[in-house]
């Protein structure tokens, strides 16, 4: 009965919207998921659904739930309203709506107001961060790494860094920190070849959109800082952390 109001042409329609916005060809998909140009062909024309192996797959590659991807009735986590462009590195302003973290936050304050401090910390282990995460209870699929910088555009004093999981509640077990980050509108950009041949590199890393983001392309196209809570965040979409998304939390001005 879940699926009686489930509309297979609209999904089908959504699945081509979000490769589209990824840059991915049919067949480009075709060989991230390990499935012919033929079944991608399929799905975006409602001919049939993926299986659910192959749904989880598209789920990460998108970066939304798979719950999320079959509502036809388009109620999206995050909302892509402007697409912009650089020769080809796409830079997407989305509205995200607030989220719950919860994993390992350090705080510079904690050890003498210097993030380095506590990143050479026991707790900054980068397998203890880990671990911390896997701690975390009802987390969002699909189930993605986080790093977020609080406060990265203020002193060190105020400064944190957090290794965490989005998850769907506050409560959580003893020694695992939440945070609770409000709505916001966001630059979202991607560590694909086009990103990096922008910053002039044959490769990137997450962290290093930030700066571009930040110096060149919030100026010139009229965003700032958004100081409402909203921080930074890296979400990886590989366990090997070699690849992911930047998220900036801007306002329009």
């Amino acid at each position: 009965m879940v699926y009686n109001m489930f509309n297979q042409l609209v999904f089908g329609e959504k699945l081509k919207n979000y490769r589209k916005m990824k840059n991915f060809t049919q067949d480009g998909l075709a060989e991230k998921i390990g499935v012919s140009g033929q079944a991608v062909s399929k799905w975006e024309k409602g001919e049939c659904l993926p299986d659910v192996y192959n749904l989880k797959l598209l789920a990460r590659l998108y970066r939304i739930s798979v719950d999320n991807l079959l509502d036809t009735e388009d109620d999206k986590p995050e909302k892509v309203i402007e697409l912009i462009k650089i020769g080809e590195a796409a830079f997407e302003v989305i509205e995200k709506p607030e989220a719950i973290f919860a994993g390992q936050i350090l705080y510079a304050k904690d050890y003498g107001n210097s993030i380095h401090n506590a990143l050479c910390s026991p707790l900054g282990d980068e397998n203890q961060r880990w671990i911390a995460c896997g701690k975390a209870v009802d987390c969002v699929l699909p189930i993605c790494d986080i790093v977020v910088s609080f406060n990265f555009w203020l002193e060190e004093s105020c400064r944190a860094l957090g290794f965490v999981r989005e998850t769907q509640s506050e409560v959580q077990p003893d020694g695992i920190d939440v945070y609770k980050m409000p709505a916001s509108l966001y630059i979202r950009a991607y560590t694909d070849k086009y990103m990096a041949q922008l910053l002039t590199k044959k490769q990137c890393e997450i962290w290093e959109l930030f700066a571009y983001i930040r110096n060149y392309f919030m100026p010139a196209h009229g965003f700032g800082i958004n100081e409402n809570g909203a921080q930074e965040m890296e979400i990886f979409d590989t366990a090997e952390h070699k690849t992911g998304y930047a998220y900036m939390p801007v306002i329009r001005i």
